[in-house]
C-alpha cells in the first residue's frame, strides 16, 4: 500500500510544478486543465497496480513480471481513454494544452509506476531468494552413528 502514498505524492508535485511553469510561460496557471490532467493519470496509476497487486503473492518471478508488464499497458489504455473522455466532455478549457500536458503526465506518471513495480518486484525476489536459500540448504551436521 505505500506505493498508493508514493504515486500521490509523485502527482502532486508534478501538477504544483506543471501549474507554476504554466503560470510563468503563458501567465495564466491553467488550473482546471492541470486538475483534470492530475485526476485522470492518478486513477490510471492506481488502476494500472491492480494486476500487480492481485499476483503479489505469487513467488514466480515471472508471474510478477508479466503483471507489471500488464500494468503498463494497461495504464497506457487507461489514460487514453480516460483522457479522452475529459476531452470528449469538455471538461477541459484549452483543449490543445489539455493534450500537451496529457502527454506530459503520463510519462511522470509511468515513472512512478514503474518505480513502485519494481519495489514490488524486488521484495517478490528477495523472498523467492530467502526461500530458495532455506530449500537448498545442506541438512545440519549430524554425528554419523554407525
Amino acid at each position: 500500500m505505500r506505493h498508493v502514498f508514493f504515486i500521490c505524492t509523485g502527482m502532486l508535485i508534478a501538477a504544483v510544478a506543471g501549474g507554476f511553469v504554466l503560470r510563468a510561460v503563458t501567465g495564466d496557471a491553467h488550473v482546471r486543465d492541470v486538475t483534470t490532467v492530475s485526476l485522470v493519470t492518478l486513477a490510471s496509476a492506481h488502476l494500472s497496480m491492480v494486476p500487480l497487486m492481485l499476483c503479489r503473492r505469487s513467488r514466480a518471478l515471472v508471474v510478477i513480471f508479466q503483471a507489471g508488464f500488464v500494468g503498463t499497458v494497461l495504464h497506457l489504455f487507461l489514460t487514453i481513454a480516460l483522457g479522452a473522455a475529459a476531452y470528449a466532455l469538455h471538461l477541459v478549457e484549452d483543449r490543445r494544452l489539455y493534450v500537451i500536458l496529457l502527454m506530459a503526465f503520463y510519462w511522470v506518471s509511468l515513472m512512478l509506476v514503474v518505480v513502485a513495480m519494481i519495489r514490488v518486484f524486488r521484495k517478490v525476489a528477495a523472498g523467492a531468494a530467502a526461500t530458495a536459500a532455506t530449500a537448498v540448504a545442506p541438512p545440519s551436521a549430524t554425528p554419523a552413528t554407525k
